[in-house]
């Protein structure tokens, strides 16, 4: 992680080892991705998520980290950052940070503290302003969740999920799980899940295990076109597609 760190340029942001995975379930990564970096603009809005850094390969920022791009757009266009804060007290930078990081049990834990009699006026300010927010916010993606409930089961599902695992100790998580445990009787969305499940129960373990191009072909590829014969046309199933060929490319390059 620090290799990656300095090779992306990532100081002086926040980075972290997500061991209890809620940063993960928070931005949606995929399973089993050794890393990942998003950028979050002042509003709230994701520009850029991605396994690694990536750059431009053309233009006036050509050769240029493009997420180190977007993160000067949006502290141009949005100078007091995501919670639109001129100044955070030094007391409460951690508390700023687990924001940023979604860790809401940790966060929970710093505003505690500035709910303290003995706490400054400014970080009781900053923990009601960032109470105010995750409150925003949550009922905002509860009222998503329930708008892709009609429009797309499948996504909303995975929101659900996504939901309650990053906020489970939230008033909307109730209705939320119960949106969840709805959706997925639907045929549409039990077909999705049985493709993930079936893709960590049949293709990860060889693939943790396969670094060379012959042990891909030999191993996972007749495992992956039985994968694809029978949920080839789910959503999850081509995602599993271009994530095998990506192993395949990845080991194939470490063998030149």
């Amino acid at each position: 992680m620090e290799r990656q760190v300095e090779q992306y340029k990532l100081r002086p942001f926040a980075n972290m080892l997500d061991a209890g995975g809620s940063t993960t379930a928070a931005y949606n990564v995929p399973r089993n991705s050794p890393s990942w970096l998003t950028v979050i603009d002042g509003s709230g809005k994701i520009i850029y998520n991605a396994s690694k850094g990536w750059y431009w390969s053309g233009g006036p920022n050509d050769k240029r980290l493009i997420h180190h791009t977007q993160i000067e757009k949006s502290l141009r266009e949005f100078p007091d950052g995501i919670l639109g804060l001129k100044e955070i007290p030094a007391d409460m930078e951690t508390a700023a940070h687990y924001y940023d990081l979604q860790q809401f049990g940790l966060l929970e834990v710093e505003l505690r503290k500035a709910e303290a009699k003995s706490a400054p006026p400014a970080s009781k300010a900053f923990a009601e302003t960032v109470r105010a927010r995750m409150a925003e916010s949550r009922m905002s993606r509860r009222d998503q969740i329930a708008a892709f409930s009609a429009t797309d089961p499948v996504q909303a599902y995975r929101e659900a999920i996504a939901f309650t695992a990053a906020f489970p100790n939230a008033p909307e998580r109730a209705a939320v799980n119960e949106m969840g445990q709805s959706l997925v009787k639907q045929p549409a969305v039990k077909r999705e899940m049985e493709a993930e499940a079936v893709y960590q129960q049949m293709l990860v373990p060889e693939l943790k295990k396969t670094t060379t191009l012959d042990r891909y072909v030999k191993n996972v590829q007749p495992l992956l076109e039985a994968y694809l014969r029978k949920f080839g046309t789910t959503q999850y199933g081509a995602g599993v597609k271009n994530a095998c060929d990506a192993h395949r490319a990845a080991v194939s390059a470490g063998e030149k």
